[in-house]
Formats: C-alpha cells, sequence, structure tokens
C-alpha cells in the first residue's frame, strides 16, 4: 500500500483538531489549495510551503517523503488517524453489517474498560499487548480454516 503525502499531511492537520480553513490561514494559503495538496491533485508544491506545513504539524520530513533511514519502519510512526484514515475504505465494508459493527463495538469497549479496571498502566499496556497477540493468533487459525474449506 502506498502512503500518500496528502494524506499524512491531512490526518495530522485532523489530528490536531483543525479545519481545512484554518490551518490553510495559519501557513499562508488558500483553503482550495491545500486541499488539492491533500487530496494529492498538487503534488509538486513549493519548499517554503511544505516547510511551513511540516513546521506547524510536526511532521519529519523524512517520514513524509518516506525516506527515512534506519531499523525503523517509518509505516511504524505514523499516527493511529493516519492508519484508520487508510483502512476506512476496506473497514466501512466490514462494518456495514450491523451484526459485526455490534460485536466490534462490543469488543472496542471491552479494551477500553479494562483500562479503568486495570489502574496500573503498565499492566494495561501488557493487556493490550496481549489481546492484540490473541487477535492475532485467532486470525491465523481461521485463515488456516478458510484454506481447508477452499480446497
Amino acid at each position: 500500500m502506498e502512503i500518500k503525502v496528502g494524506e499524512i499531511i491531512k490526518a495530522k492537520r485532523e489530528e490536531k483538531g483543525l479545519s481545512l480553513v484554518e490551518f490553510a490561514k495559519r501557513i499562508g494559503i488558500s483553503s482550495g489549495y491545500l486541499s488539492q495538496i491533500e487530496n494529492g491533485r498538487k503534488t509538486n508544491p513549493r519548499l517554503d510551503i511544505v516547510l511551513r506545513i511540516i513546521h506547524e504539524l510536526d511532521i519529519d520530513i523524512r517520514m513524509l517523503l518516506g525516506i527515512e533511514s534506519g531499523e525503523e519502519n517509518y509505516l511504524s510512526r505514523i499516527p493511529s488517524l493516519l492508519m484508520l484514515t487508510l483502512a476506512r475504505e476496506r473497514n466501512l465494508k466490514a462494518l456495514s453489517d450491523k451484526d459485526v459493527l455490534r460485536k466490534f463495538n462490543a469488543m472496542i469497549d471491552s479494551l477500553c474498560e479494562a483500562r479503568y479496571i486495570l489502574e496500573n498502566q503498565e499492566l494495561y499496556h501488557l493487556f493490550l499487548d496481549d489481546s492484540a497477540n490473541q487477535i492475532e493468533n485467532i486470525l491465523k487459525r481461521y485463515m488456516a480454516l478458510q484454506i481447508l474449506l477452499n480446497k
């Protein structure tokens, strides 16, 4: 999956709670021009505009351009809001089923409620890690079942 610069900018802007118009004024460009950057229609904005954007949104330019070096994958540093934005299209189809949406919300409620039950923050983080591992293992089992059913 290719992540576009405009998607990162939009997600970071929304993560900071800034409207398109408000942020465009803040960096000194029109909201239409900012919209074109975010939607990928304007792919080569002037350097001074890019620098104002990354300064205001506190974006690492190497991560934004996908040229970060080192062992850490730049995708691991993308804000969670962006990950949700990128997965939105795929997830909307799954969540359009009311029964699936109800079950998904119940799972999320349980994960959130556990934060108040497990008062120790480190313990809660371990709980979340364990939950993610369990989900991954369950998914692997069902993928294996699917392969068997398709034979």
